[in-house]
């Protein structure tokens, strides 16, 4: 078997497994606040300034 005939068998057997785990929402979530995110409380990333600093040399 060639190595792309491998590669084909596999990406026919991913979707089957995948159907399972996108049905049920709540298990993205749970995988998220495990990674310490939440969905409740968002972090925004601090304001960029205006204007712009030339660095001293």
């Amino acid at each position: 078997m060639g190595r792309k005939a491998k590669l084909k068998k596999e990406r026919k057997s991913l979707p089957n497994e995948n159907n399972g785990s996108q049905s049920n929402p709540d298990k993205f979530v749970q995988h998220l606040e495990r990674q310490g995110y939440s969905l409740k409380q968002v972090k925004m990333a601090p304001d960029m300034p205006d204007k712009r600093i030339d660095p001293q040399v």
